[in-house]
């Protein structure tokens, strides 16, 4: 774990020291439209790992080690780096990992977007493996509050 957190902590100084801004050898291109929506087939995904404590203390580790210089301590899209964040030359906020709407996406989805990444988040698929990524929907769960209608 701790080499895997130092890989994650190198990638971050290059990303900070470029400014916020990706390599675009590390990111999936850029959404023109604005929306980011996964592929039916990610959104169809099943999280194969249990949501417990155990896969939520390991997602809250890797989530602050990684998502947490952009997305913030309590995923809310204020982190120390977001205010450097660009896309194409224009500034962008980093989602808001803590709103309700959150629950509107599948597990699949989630994990698909901090698999693939979208310039200038990073594609964590090349950092960290499955089960981590899993670990990180699991950890995200706990920062919005569920709407009483959501069955999941």
């Amino acid at each position: 774990m701790a080499n895997r957190s130092l890989i994650i902590r190198r990638q971050w100084r290059i990303i900070l020291g470029l400014g916020g801004v990706c390599l675009a050898t590390s990111v999936a291109p850029a959404q023109t439209n604005g929306d980011w929506t996964a592929p039916a087939r990610a959104s169809r995904k099943q999280n194969p790992i249990p949501v417990d404590a155990a896969s939520i203390t390991k997602g809250k580790e890797l989530y602050l080690n990684g998502c947490l210089p952009c997305h913030g301590p309590s995923g809310r899209g204020d982190g120390p780096a977001a205010a450097t964040l660009e896309r194409n030359g224009v500034r962008i906020r980093p989602g808001n990992l803590a709103d309700p709407k959150r629950w509107e996406e599948t597990d699949g989805e989630l994990f698909w977007k901090i698999t693939e990444g979208n310039s200038p988040m990073p594609t964590w698929g090349l950092t960290l493996n499955d089960e981590q990524r899993w670990c990180i929907v699991n950890y995200i769960r706990t920062l919005a509050p569920k709407p009483p209608q959501t069955t999941r």
